[in-house]
């Protein structure tokens, strides 16, 4: 692949320097070449997922790539099978409200496909579940505008897509037409820039004011940091079981104190030097803090402290990342 050009706003300046890693997602072209060559194991570079099946597919059935219906049939075929079992309930239980059996050994989904039908199923006597509703999760998985789901070799129109259930365990895909369209003129590409440094730590309180304490901690760190003039990009304080996923959207305690609260306490950096301030504030804690103070036990030997490695988006013309193969 040539050297991909990521817009200069990713960079912060003209120095590719801060570039580590950089890849476009590709579609099923080099897939089918390379199955249409007599290939009988295909390694490939980052492709979009659901290309490892539109590739069989198209080869299969000698599909053109020009063809927008029959690579928006792949394509929806695909990204239903791409993520294993989650079609088969992985993901989509939720106990009490979408009871799935047998998640200890959830089956994969099997996909067969001919010119004019689709059927999906999964092993029998493995655990799971397959209906319309688990399909459903599946198509909009991951997807924005779902009339318009952008890939690398057509755009697919995922409202034209149905799902009937033909026995248990076993779902017809329906697919109306027009549900392609042609592929966008560019590609999806990723890049790994340079950012600095991360770490964290874990304060944990029990037992009645655990909650009073853990913001204690907090206030004294915040201070601490002014004074070790600690220059951090990001610093970012959670309370473990309370607003750490949610943050200000997670409903109020409404007088309920809990039991346990972990504070987390992590910063990212630009220089390594300002990273371990953390762990130096961190320590003393345990006995210069406030009581029941416990610190994160980890088996992780040295320093947690880890460089970052920021993945951007952008968008890239196709001639810069063109398609070759090579056998072995």
């Amino acid at each position: 692949m040539k050297t991909l050009q990521p817009p200069p706003h990713l960079l912060g300046s003209s120095d590719r320097t801060s570039i580590v890693t950089e890849g476009a997602y590709l579609g099923c072209e080099g897939i089918v070449r390379a199955l249409n060559e007599g290939a009988d194991i295909v390694l490939t570079t980052r492709v979009a997922d659901a290309c490892l099946y539109l590739g069989p597919l198209a080869h299969e059935f000698g599909w053109s790539l020009d063809d927008h219906e029959k690579m928006a049939r792949g394509m929806i075929i695909g990204h239903l099978m791409e993520c294993g079992a989650q079609v088969c309930g992985g993901y989509f239980a939720d106990p009490g409200y979408k009871d799935v059996p047998g998640l200890e050994s959830l089956g994969h989904p099997i996909a067969e496909v001919t010119e004019h039908r689709i059927i999906l199923s999964k092993l029998s006597g493995t655990g799971g579940l397959l209906c319309p509703a688990t399909c459903k999760e599946q198509l909009l998985y991951e997807v924005g505008d779902p009339s318009t789901y952008l890939g690398p070799d057509c755009i697919t129109d995922l409202s034209r897509v149905s799902f009937t259930q033909v026995l248990p365990d076993q779902v017809e895909v329906h697919i109306q037409s027009p549900a392609g369209s042609p592929r966008p003129p560019t590609l999806k590409a990723l890049v790994g820039l340079r950012e600095g440094y991360m770490t964290e730590e874990m304060v944990i309180f029990a037992g009645p004011g655990a909650l009073d304490r853990a913001r204690a901690t907090q206030s004294i760190l915040e201070h601490r940091f002014q004074e070790v003039a600690l220059d951090a990009q990001q610093i970012r304080f959670d309370y473990l079981g309370l607003n750490a996923v949610h943050r200000e959207a997670s409903p109020p305690l409404n007088g309920h104190e809990p039991y346990e609260v972990i504070l987390r306490v992590a910063v990212k950096t630009r220089d390594r030097k300002d990273a371990e301030k953390l762990q130096k504030e961190i320590d003393p804690l345990a006995v210069n803090g406030v009581y029941g103070t416990g610190k994160w036990a980890t088996s992780a030997s040295g320093s947690r402290i880890r460089s970052v490695i920021g993945l951007n988006s952008c968008l890239v013309a196709r001639e810069h990342a063109p398609i070759t193969l090579t056998y072995y």
